[in-house]
Formats: structure tokens, C-alpha cells, sequence
């Protein structure tokens, strides 16, 4: 009977010890998550930046010149291409989405580019993205 007591003490600290790793383990992993977001949280503002000041390959310039020179173009051509509209949210750590929406005459056109601010990389997503990334002496001749 002393046996029988002892392994039940011995059972309910082993539950209680597994426990309270368990419980210990899900509170690091959500500390090291959060901490990991917050690092790069409200950072929009870069993100946009990065994206306004990039200038891939066979561009002649960035793409905020780059949106000016397409708007000129259009109004010398008797074109509306205007209301450009950039916004920067966060995706998932430094990952953020930017995205740039204007008017080609009565249509409404959204480039997106995915943003990586820890490796400043910047990938154009869609065809409204590479559209305007084209150098301009090709997009201002179509």
C-alpha cells in the first residue's frame, strides 16, 4: 500500500514536470515569434522607399522617375495617366507587399511588388509590375 502511494506521487510529479515543459515551450515559442515580428513591424515606410528607389534590369531610371515620366508622356500623347496611390503593408516579419494603383484613362491598374527588408530584395508580382517596370522608351512608345 506504501508502494501504491509512492507511485502516485511519483506519476503526478512526472504529469506536473511534462506539464510545465509544455506549457514553458509554448510560451518561448510565442515570445520568440512575437519578438521576431515586432523587429520588423511599422517599418512601411522603408518598404516604400525600397520600392521607389528600385531600378531593375534594363531600367533607365527608378520607378518614382520612372511614374512621372509615364505620367508626362501620357498627357503629351492626350492620354490620362494619373492618381498613383502607393501603400506599404507588412506581410510576415520583414516581408512587406507595396503596392502602387493609378488611372490609365478610365481603368485602374495595381502593381505589386513583395518587398524583404532583412535582404532588401524586390520582386515585381503580376503583369502590372513588369508593365511599368519596362524601360520607358518602350512603355511611352505603346
Amino acid at each position: 500500500m506504501a508502494d501504491d502511494a509512492g507511485e502516485k506521487q511519483s506519476q503526478a510529479a512526472a504529469y506536473l514536470g511534462w506539464g510545465l515543459i509544455g506549457v514553458l515551450t509554448i510560451a518561448f515559442i510565442w515570445y520568440v515569434s512575437t519578438q521576431l515580428g515586432v523587429e520588423w513591424a511599422g517599418r512601411e515606410q522603408e518598404a516604400l522607399e525600397l520600392v521607389r528607389a528600385y531600378k531593375g534590369p534594363g531600367m533607365e531610371m527608378k520607378l518614382s522617375d520612372q511614374l512621372i515620366e509615364i505620367s508626362d508622356a501620357a498627357r503629351r500623347d492626350g492620354r490620362f495617366v494619373g492618381q498613383f496611390s502607393w501603400s506599404a503593408t507588412q506581410d510576415e516579419g520583414p516581408r512587406y507587399k507595396v503596392e502602387l494603383i493609378w488611372k490609365e484613362g478610365s481603368s485602374t491598374h495595381k502593381a505589386l511588388w513583395l518587398v524583404n527588408l532583412e535582404d532588401k530584395s524586390i520582386k515585381p508580382q503580376g503583369p502590372d509590375a513588369a508593365q511599368f517596370m519596362k524601360p520607358f522608351h518602350a512603355s511611352g512608345s505603346s
